[in-house]
């Protein structure tokens, strides 16, 4: 079969690798939508050292049954499924408190185990979840970084009616805004450089968009809230200065979360920090948000349409990498389809 083999930065072509055979708890999943994570275009280029040569990349996707093992008795060849791609070990510290999304063994599709830029994967049957008839393959991928989304949104003390800003207008930043406002955010203020994500920001919610490319984003949001600054602030970036926009816009005691994951160390105003009792949380993964993230996108509570900008077949994925990692290419989401 074909996959896109990780062989260091720069480095994915398309290679023919063995077919992957289930182990008697695992399912063989023909991949049928794969969505490009902006994680994976870090690991591409080597910025995060967080991929290994030798790997097959990609943790959202969708498909159906192609091959199970002999212990799997709830899925059949055929049917149609999206796989959550975080292993937990089940007895760790972590895992016993109810907070596997953090487990100290965890393991991960598509880092540390082949993943889905592929035409086939085997998975754990207990990592599978049923696709829905009505909610198609493609937007079936949608449900990890959903998932995300949520679960940054389900620690983070935000209130009703609160002011949200949204730090970061990517794929995650724009799933947030949707999750806020479910959550009863009153005004959402969205940030970024970039006039067409922002313009979807405001079509997915956003009461407010500034482009800091000739805006100041601490000016409006002290405008928007009578001098005061945000009550919760999501920073969907990950690198410095993006993290200082997200202090400087938030309240005296306000929290921000961090969900972006771009620079391994970024510089911060400590003594803001402390003297304005700003809470900083981090947020990794998912838990329960998975099953919900499904019905979400079932319902159409969350849109996802606008997100999709480019779907490909897997044989362009070492050009689209290049694309994307290089600036050539701004799209939002690619879905690859094998």
């Amino acid at each position: 079969m074909r996959a896109l083999m990780y062989e260091g930065p720069w480095q994915m072509p398309l290679r023919d690798v063995p077919e992957p055979t289930p182990g008697s708890d695992e399912v063989v999943v023909s991949v049928q939508a794969a969505g490009i994570c902006g994680s994976d275009i870090h690991g591409f280029t080597g910025s995060t050292g967080r991929r290994t040569p030798g790997i097959v990349m990609g943790h959202e996707f969708s498909g159906k049954v192609a091959a199970v093992g002999s212990n799997v008795q709830k899925y059949v060849v055929g049917d149609r499924v999206v796989v959550q791609p975080l292993h937990r070990c089940g007895t760790c510290a972590m895992c016993r408190a109810g907070r596997g999304n953090i487990c100290q063994n965890r393991t991960l599709i598509g880092m540390n185990k082949h993943g889905a830029y592929a035409d086939a994967v085997s998975v754990p049957q207990t990592q599978l979840y049923r696709l829905p008839d009505d909610l198609s393959y493609a937007d079936g991928a949608w449900t990890e970084p959903l998932s995300v989304a949520l679960h940054a949104v389900a620690i983070t003390p935000l209130n009703m009616m609160d002011t949200v800003v949204v730090v970061g207008a990517g794929p995650i930043g724009l799933l947030t805004v949707q999750a806020a406002r479910l959550r009863g955010a009153g005004t959402i203020i969205v940030t970024d450089r970039s006039a067409h994500r922002l313009e979807i920001a405001r079509q997915l919610g956003a009461d407010q968009v500034v482009n800091v490319a000739d805006a100041d984003p601490v000016a409006l949001v002290q405008q928007a809230t009578d001098g005061l600054g945000a009550d919760v602030t999501f920073e969907a970036v990950g690198i410095t200065p993006t993290v200082q926009q997200a202090l400087a816009v938030t309240r005296i005691g306000g929290n921000i979360t961090w969900i972006g994951n771009s620079q391994p160390e970024v510089t911060l105003n400590m003594q803001q920090v402390v003297t304005r009792e700003i809470t900083i949380r981090g947020t990794y993964g998912f838990d329960q948000e998975f099953g919900q993230a499904i019905e979400l996108l079932r319902t159409r509570r969350v849109d996802v349409a606008p997100l999709t900008e480019r779907v490909a077949s897997l044989a362009e994925g070492p050009q689209l990498f290049q694309d994307l990692a290089q600036g050539k290419l701004d799209a939002l989401k690619v879905i690859l389809q094998p």
